[in-house]
């Protein structure tokens, strides 16, 4: 019997913690789900306009490929045969935008975090 107890609390637990993290990645506007991988105006579009916004900062994205160069006949006995004779690089800076949602008394202030476009993070605040 206690075995029992114990595997049916330990799946309540574990069923708690999933439906917490998924919680955290979505939000709530009136009868609308916004999640993490929503665009801004997304966002806007269900939530409306946030009681506050700001920039905040910058990320910088670096993207590195082999391109350019294909020999059409390698030279024989090279050791690569075929491959980029050089790599390249690219670099840009992603901004980074905070908005937050007050939803009224006895509610919890939402921060939700953008890199570029795309929402990546929302976060509770302090109860309102």
């Amino acid at each position: 019997m206690h075995k029992i107890v114990q595997r049916w609390l330990l799946s309540v637990i574990l069923a708690a913690a999933s439906v917490s993290t998924s919680l955290a990645d979505s939000m709530r506007c009136g009868g609308y789900l916004v999640n993490t991988g929503d665009s801004q105006s997304q966002v806007r579009h269900v939530c409306g306009d946030p009681q506050s916004a700001w920039q905040d900062g910058f990320i910088e994205e670096t993207v590195r490929r082999k391109d350019g160069y294909y020999p059409a006949n390698p030279a024989p006995g090279s050791p690569y045969p075929g491959q980029p004779r050089y790599e390249t690089e690219t670099r840009r800076l992603i901004p980074v935008y905070k908005w937050e949602y007050r939803f009224g008394p006895g509610t919890f202030l939402r921060t939700l975090t953008f890199q570029g476009d795309s929402l990546v993070d929302i976060a509770d605040g302090p109860r309102q």
